[in-house]
């Protein structure tokens, strides 16, 4: 699981909370329970819950092992077989728009033998009012997110044609490039969140000065909008090997000013899973044709 750095207080009203053109994952993924390939009774062993809140990180493994179990998938947070699948967690929180804050869960997947299936997220927004009625049923909504998310990874159904479409006998080669005009080390932060999501398209990543078939590029503008608040707008490209612009995927809010000036941390990677799907979609359409 990626080290994930959590800088105090983040007071951020998350720049994907408004990003316009991205659906929203796993809101209704779930697979028929027939295709589901957990061997025998192997199941999936749920090791303990990493991160912040500690609330909900310490509830989070039996809730989303019942979530599974509900799938038709067997799971356990406490008990690990021979042959368990093992599924890996850590929870990270951030501030979200309209007073709310945002818990994110991420998860790896891997087999017996130590192999990663893959990896997926889930993102609650949660009001004040949802703290006060209790923190199980926030750790509930999460864990059935997440065994949404979790879920296609134990699928029979082949990845998705975007991310798997051989080109002259290999993968897509992407290249992301480099990221311009982004305050402290968002440059290198996004850049490196954005290839990380990428990876797991089953893309090959190659060197942004090497020979790819399409061109991924970020632009970040930061203007002020009042005394203590700056605008933040990241518009990513994607192009093709002869320059040509495929289209593109925007996310804008407001942030507090400063906010950015150092290191980015966490809020790359969250901005960088915000855009995956949009950047995801962009790819398929400018890949070449199959030949046959």
């Amino acid at each position: 699981m990626p080290r994930i750095r959590r800088p105090a207080a983040l007071a951020l009203s998350a720049l994907l909370a408004a990003c316009q053109p991205l659906p929203h994952p796993f809101a209704d993924d779930r697979p028929p329970a027939a295709l589901l390939r957990i061997p025998d009774t192997a199941g999936v062993s749920i090791a303990p819950i990493e991160g912040q809140p500690q609330a909900i990180a310490a509830k989070l493994g039996a809730a989303a092992a019942a979530a599974l179990l509900k799938r038709e998938i067997p799971a356990s947070d406490k008990t690990t077989g021979r042959g368990s699948y093992r599924l890996y967690g850590r929870v990270f929180e951030t501030r979200a728009t309209g007073g709310r804050s945002a818990v994110t869960a991420l998860w790896r997947l891997y087999d017996a033998k130590g192999r990663t299936l893959g990896e997926r997220h889930a993102r609650l927004e949660a009001t004040a009012a949802d703290r006060r009625t209790g923190i199980d049923a926030i750790v509930e909504r999460l864990a059935a997110l997440s065994a949404d998310a979790v879920a296609p990874l134990l699928t029979d159904e082949a990845p998705p044609a975007a991310a798997t479409r051989p080109q002259q006998g290999g993968r897509v080669r992407v290249a992301v490039r480099k990221v311009s005009g982004a305050p402290g080390d968002g440059a290198t932060s996004l850049a490196k969140a954005i290839t990380t999501v990428l990876q797991r398209q089953d893309l090959t990543i190659v060197d942004a000065a090497g020979k790819a078939d399409l061109y991924v590029e970020g632009e970040v503008a930061v203007a002020p909008v009042a005394r203590d608040k700056q605008h933040v707008k990241i518009l990513w490209r994607v192009r093709r090997a002869d320059g040509a612009e495929i289209g593109t995927v925007g996310q804008e809010n407001d942030v507090p000013r400063g906010l950015l000036n150092g290191a980015w941390g966490d809020v790359a990677y969250n901005i960088a899973i915000a855009a995956g799907e949009g950047l995801r979609q962009l790819l398929a359409r400018g890949m070449p044709p199959a030949k046959s």
